[in-house]
């Protein structure tokens, strides 16, 4: 049984990476920056591509390009930066947001599932109107007919090296609301129906030994003074934020967008004079990409599609519950 997605703001792939490790066809991505589209189309050549921003992109283009095929799963994480503050709209509201897009497009589809990704403040955000996004997100959905969930699932728990945090909304018409079981955890035990839950993985386990990783990726001397700087200052004024240093026995703090600036979210440090950024292939396989994906465009815009990417292996944890319910 063919189980088909469709990719809203697919960004380099890593939704749809994880539904086709479980199984799953992707005949469709949508992307708006260009370079971010060529990634996908690269590493999913059976795909098609829609490469325009997605307000322009309507229902009926979506079905002149993949037919009649039904669709199992719309994925996707529309941005929260991407909230509108146009006018006097209220900024922190997903009415006014690309989220509604998101809506637009399940609602006109029709899918037995949608999975939808966003960052952790999503749970906390109020509207000026002091409206839980959450709840707003749970009713635009309500109105299209699909029931919903959300959980902040931790990429850790599915193998993934690294402790990335997001907020998972599993939506549908007709079928139950699961969420995957974690298959590791920071200490390894067995369940209660017996099965055994593997250690979380640490980070070395994909990092280059140091004589193998280009000399380029170490910081000089001023950088690292820079760092230690800024973390000093930033403890005086309670922030307490600052460089991070990776463990490599534990799983990597979170890759964000940003990491091509300094690398300062997660750093392999071997002395106090050795100190380097990951490389783009490190930076992909904490985000547990397969080692033969490809990454169009320049360093910054490289880290930028992995920093915003969903870890492969946690959807593909997402998707093989899904698939268990879809082949019932």
């Amino acid at each position: 049984m063919s189980l088909k997605i469709i990719d809203l703001f697919c960004g380099a792939g890593g939704l749809s990476t994880g539904f086709e490790m479980a199984g799953f066809e992707t005949v469709l991505g949508i992307e708006h920056i260009e370079i971010f589209g060529k990634t996908f189309e690269l590493n999913h050549p059976d795909a098609a591509l829609i490469c325009r921003d997605i307000k322009e992109v309507t229902v009926e283009d979506i079905r002149k390009t993949i037919g009649d095929d039904h669709i199992s799963v719309i994925c996707g994480g529309p941005p929260c930066q991407g909230f509108s503050g146009a006018g006097r709209r209220d900024s922190s509201d997903p009415r006014n947001s690309l989220f509604m897009e998101f809506v637009r497009i399940v609602g006109g589809i029709r899918p037995d599932y949608f999975v939808m990704e966003n960052v952790p403040g999503i749970l906390n955000m109020m509207t000026a109107k002091e409206e839980k996004v959450t709840d707003i997100i749970s009713s635009e959905f309500e109105k299209i007919g699909y029931a919903m969930k959300f959980r902040k699932l931790v990429a850790a728990d599915y193998g993934v090296p690294q402790k990335r945090r997001r907020v998972i909304f599993i939506g549908s018409r007709e079928k139950p609301l699961i969420y995957p079981q974690p298959t590791h955890s920071e200490k390894p035990y067995l369940t209660l129906e017996g099965k055994k839950i593997l250690e979380w993985v640490g980070t070395g386990t994909v990092l280059l030994p140091k004589e193998k990783t280009p000399k380029n990726y170490f910081h000089g001397p001023k950088m690292i003074e820079g760092f230690i700087r800024r973390k000093a200052n930033n403890r005086k004024k309670g922030k307490g934020f600052g460089w991070q240093i990776i463990n490599p026995e534990k799983p990597c703090y979170t890759i964000s967008a940003r990491y091509w600036k300094d690398g300062s979210d997660a750093l392999v440090k071997y002395s106090d004079t050795e100190i380097r950024m990951l490389t783009e292939r490190e930076a992909a396989s904490i985000q547990s990409f397969p080692e033969d994906y490809e990454f169009c465009g320049n360093k910054k815009e490289k880290y930028m599609q992995i920093g915003n990417a969903v870890p492969c292996l946690m959807a593909k944890a997402i998707a093989e519950t899904l698939r268990s319910s879809l082949t019932k």
